[in-house]
């Protein structure tokens, strides 16, 4: 997948393999491996793995080169796909990131005042010589904008806001105090140490979608955390790593969605409800305020409640 990370590659696979702890040991011919990705996004040359069936359907049409794999699951794995064998893949492919993007696992960045923004110093404002923006740009007091950020036309973006590794499409507008592509929320243990998995993606807010005050878009880790066009998002939302929100969404404060779930378009979702991560829910989906979302929900549903239940089961047994 691209990336705004320098990516260090291409690496040999047999180097590649050696620095694995959950991987069998094997020579492989001596192919030099381009890029990581997760399986949807990848391409010829690159490296991915598979975690879960959840993700069939990818391993079905992935163009990598190779995938970290268990045993249990080398009969769905496409033929012209090497396998690496792996007790723990996710876990092997976040060490085969660090080697690849050895800067993504961090959020301290160097930063180079832009000349060619210099005029919105004026507003306490600080914006990185890497930021490229459009026309009629407009921001509040306090902002800093850091690097590996696009904005695009009519942008406006608040006060005391902080965007990095985002692009931002036209006719967008941030609130206040929100902040977007920040490295998302994810650790594991590798051989006794704590260690944040790498976040090599970014944010993606497409045309004409607002965010409220306070809000926290994480990028991606291993795909982009994505905002559909003409969405639009209330205060104190968080949005993790990975997440996809479809078109000419609602999502009220307090809404807290969690990595690598997908919401389809036109969906509505109430104050403080929680949705778990890695589930789908569909499109034209309404979900009542403070409901649980703890799996996938089809199309044109109506949902409430801890476990969320179809609206109409949920009122007749209140009523009993």
């Amino acid at each position: 997948m691209d990336s705004f990370f320098f990516n260090t590659g291409p690496h040999s696979i047999n180097k590649i393999v050696k620095k694995l702890i959950f991987s069998e040991k094997k020579n492989f011919s001596n192919q030099k491996i381009k890029n990581i990705s997760n399986l949807k996004d990848a391409k010829k040359g690159d490296i991915s793995f598979l975690e879960s069936l959840k993700y069939l359907e990818d391993l079905k049409i992935t163009k990598a080169s190779y995938c970290i794999i268990q045993k249990k699951f080398l009969s769905y794995l496409p033929s012209n796909i090497v396998p690496i064998i792996s007790t723990n893949p996710l876990l092997d492919f976040i060490i085969v990131s660090k080697i690849f993007y050895p800067d993504s696992d961090t959020d301290n960045f160097k930063f180079t005042k832009s000349k060619k923004y210099k005029k919105f110093q004026k507003n306490n404002c600080l914006i990185d010589s890497s930021v490229k923006i459009g026309k009629n740009f407009s921001i509040g007091l306090n902002s800093v904008i850091k690097k590996n950020v696009d904005i695009g036309n009519n942008v406006i973006i608040g006060s005391n806001c902080v965007i990095s590794n985002s692009i931002i499409e036209d006719n967008v507008i941030i609130n206040d105090g929100s902040i977007i592509g920040k490295i998302g929320y994810g650790f594991k243990y590798i051989n006794k140490k704590l260690m944040f998995i790498p976040h090599i993606g970014h944010v993606r807010v497409k045309k004409s979608s607002y965010i409220g005050s306070n809000c926290t878009i994480d990028r991606g880790s291993f795909s982009n955390t994505v905002i559909g066009k003409n969405t639009m998002i209330d205060n104190q939302v968080h949005i993790a790593h990975n997440v996809k929100i479809g078109d000419f969404c609602f999502i009220a404060g307090q809404v807290g969605i969690a990595g690598s779930s997908i919401i389809g378009n036109h969906c509505m979702i109430g104050g403080q409800a929680g949705i778990s991560g890695h589930i789908k829910i569909g499109d034209n989906v309404n979900i009542g305020g403070g409901t649980g979302v703890l799996k996938n929900v089809l199309n044109n549903k109506n949902v409430i409640g801890y476990p969320a239940t179809d609206i109409k089961n949920f009122l007749r047994k209140e009523n009993l």
